[in-house]
C-alpha cells in the first residue's frame, strides 16, 4: 500500500512539474505609415543680402545715360529766361557711406541758353560747361521689391566754368550757379525716378525662392529627402557698411522629411509675396532627421541581449529560457514574440510603446506588458509568469542603439546643406542641436525621428 502511495505521489509530482505548453494568437501586424512623412516644421532660411557699391554704380550708370534733364521753356521758374539740356558726362561714382548715407558724384555736361538784356531787349546766348553735381542718398527696398533712393542736393564743383563771349569772355558761373542751385532738387528727383524705374532685386529673390523649393537628398542609403516650402519673405532694414549695403533676408518656410522616391518638386513660381520688413531675422532652422533600423537587425540586437539566459520564478520553482525572438509592429506599438522553453513551452507576446531615450541614446520600450491573448492564457496556465518580473527585465535591458545612425543622418544633412546646387546658389549651414521627437514603426523598420536645429544660409552670388 505504501509503495502504491509513493508511486502515486511521484506521478502527481511529475504531472505538476511537467512543462506546460501555450500557443496564444499573435497580435495582428499593422502599421500606420508605409512611407515616412514627418510633420511640417516652421523654419527660417537666412540669406545674407550684400550689395556692393560697384554693382549699384553699374546699375545706376546703365539706367542713367545720355540726356537726363531738359528745360525747354524760358517762361518757367518765374520767367528765368533760361533753357538747358543736361547729359551725363562720365560715370556716376558713389564713395563709402557715412551713417547709412552715400555721397553721390554726378559729372554732367550742360548746354544752356540764357537771355541777357535790359529795357525790353533780350539776347539769348548759348553756352556749354561741365559740372560735378553732388548728392546725398539713402537706399531702401519697398514691399514690392523695388529699390528706392532718397536723394538730396549736396553742392557742386565746376569742371569747366560757363562763360559767354560778346567780343570778350564774360564769366557766368555766379549766375549759372544760382540757376543750378534752384534746379538741383530736380536733378535729385531725376536720379530717384531713374533708380525706381530701372533697379529691382525681385529676379534674384524669385531665383532664391524657386531654388529653395527643390527637394534635396540627405541620405542615399536610406533614401531620405528634405523638402522646403517657402511661405513668407522677411528682411531687415538696409544698412551701409563701407562701400556695401547689407541686410538679412529670411525665407520663412516649412521643412518636411520623406523616405522613398524623390518628392515631386513644385512648379516654379513667377511671383513672390510682398516683402515684410522686420528689425531682426531669426536664424532658426529645423529639420527632422530619421535613423532607420530594419526589424531584422533590431531583432538580432535583442537576441544578443536575451537568448540563452535563464529566468527563475517563485524562488526557483519555475525556470524558463528564451530560445528565439522576433520583433514587428502592431499599430503604434512594438510586439516582441518570445519563444520559451523550460517550465513553460511555446510563445508569448509582449507589447510596448517605442520611444527615444535621450540619456541612453536608444529606442526603448515604455509600458511593456503581455498582450491580452497571452495574458488570458497565462492567467489560466502559468500565472506565476504574470508577476511582472520578465516585463520589467525586458523593459530595463531592451534598447536599440541609434546614436550612430543619428550622427550619420546629421552629417548627411550638413553635407547637403553645404552644397552648390547651381552656379552661384549655395546652401550653407550647421546643425547645432538634436532633440528627440518620436519613434515610428514601418513594415520594414523602426524609425527614430529627431529634430535637428541649427542655422542655414542661402547664398546667391550677385545679391
Amino acid at each position: 500500500m505504501k509503495k502504491h502511495l509513493v508511486l502515486l505521489f511521484i506521478l502527481l509530482n511529475i504531472s505538476i512539474t511537467k512543462a506546460q505548453k501555450i500557443n496564444p494568437q499573435a497580435p495582428i501586424e499593422s502599421y500606420s505609415q508605409d512611407t515616412i512623412k514627418v510633420q511640417k516644421i516652421p523654419s527660417i532660411i537666412s540669406i545674407p543680402f550684400d550689395i556692393s557699391m560697384n554693382d549699384i554704380e553699374k546699375q545706376i550708370n546703365n539706367s542713367i545715360a545720355g540726356l537726363i534733364y531738359e528745360d525747354n521753356s524760358y517762361e518757367d521758374d518765374n520767367k528765368d529766361n533760361f533753357k538747358c539740356k543736361v547729359w551725363k558726362k562720365s560715370n556716376i561714382t558713389i564713395p563709402a557711406a557715412t551713417n547709412d548715407v552715400f555721397n553721390v558724384s554726378v559729372p554732367l555736361k550742360i548746354w544752356a541758353e540764357k537771355g541777357v538784356g535790359a529795357f525790353g531787349y533780350v539776347k539769348y546766348i548759348p553756352m556749354e560747361f561741365e559740372i560735378n553735381l553732388k548728392f546725398s542718398t539713402k537706399f531702401t527696398i519697398n514691399q514690392n521689391w523695388s529699390v528706392q533712393t532718397f536723394t538730396t542736393p549736396n553742392g557742386f564743383d565746376w569742371i569747366a566754368k560757363p562763360k559767354i563771349n560778346v567780343g570778350f569772355d564774360i564769366p557766368m558761373d555766379f549766375i549759372i550757379g544760382k540757376i543750378i542751385e534752384n534746379n538741383h532738387a530736380k536733378f535729385a528727383k531725376a536720379i530717384d525716378d531713374a533708380v525706381e524705374k530701372n533697379m529691382t532685386i525681385k529676379p534674384y529673390i524669385l531665383q532664391a525662392w524657386n531654388v529653395s523649393q527643390q527637394p534635396y537628398l540627405v541620405s542615399e542609403e536610406y533614401r531620405t529627402w528634405v523638402k522646403i516650402t517657402p511661405v513668407e519673405l522677411l528682411m531687415t532694414p538696409l544698412k551701409a557698411q563701407g562701400r556695401n549695403v547689407k541686410a538679412i533676408l529670411g525665407i520663412k518656410a516649412y521643412t518636411e522629411t520623406f523616405t522613398g522616391e524623390k518628392p515631386a518638386p513644385p512648379k516654379s513660381v513667377v511671383d513672390v509675396p510682398n516683402l515684410k520688413l522686420i528689425s531682426t531675422v531669426p536664424n532658426d532652422f529645423q529639420v527632422a532627421l530619421m535613423s532607420d533600423m530594419p526589424h531584422t537587425e533590431a531583432a538580432s540586437i535583442a537576441k544578443k541581449m536575451f537568448l540563452g539566459q535563464q529566468y527563475e520564478f517563485k524562488e526557483g520553482k519555475y525556470k524558463i529560457e528564451i530560445t528565439d525572438l522576433d520583433i514587428y509592429g502592431s499599430d503604434d506599438k512594438m510586439v516582441i514574440r518570445a519563444d520559451l522553453k523550460g517550465s513553460l513551452k511555446g510563445s508569448v507576446f509582449l507589447k510596448g510603446v517605442p520611444v527615444f531615450d535621450p540619456v541612453k541614446r536608444m529606442v526603448v520600450l515604455n509600458n511593456l506588458d503581455f498582450d491580452l491573448q497571452s495574458k488570458s492564457i497565462l492567467f489560466k496556465t502559468a500565472a506565476w509568469l504574470l508577476e511582472g518580473q520578465i516585463e520589467k527585465m525586458i523593459q530595463q535591458k531592451f534598447g536599440i542603439p541609434v546614436d550612430d545612425l543619428i550622427n550619420f543622418a546629421k552629417q548627411n544633412v550638413e553635407s547637403a546643406m553645404n552644397t552648390e546646387y547651381m552656379k552661384g546658389v549655395k546652401l550653407s549651414g550647421k546643425i547645432d542641436q538634436v532633440v528627440p521627437d518620436k519613434v515610428i514603426l514601418t513594415p520594414n523598420s523602426i524609425v527614430a525621428v529627431v529634430m535637428a536645429k541649427g542655422k542655414v544660409e542661402l547664398k546667391v552670388d550677385g545679391l
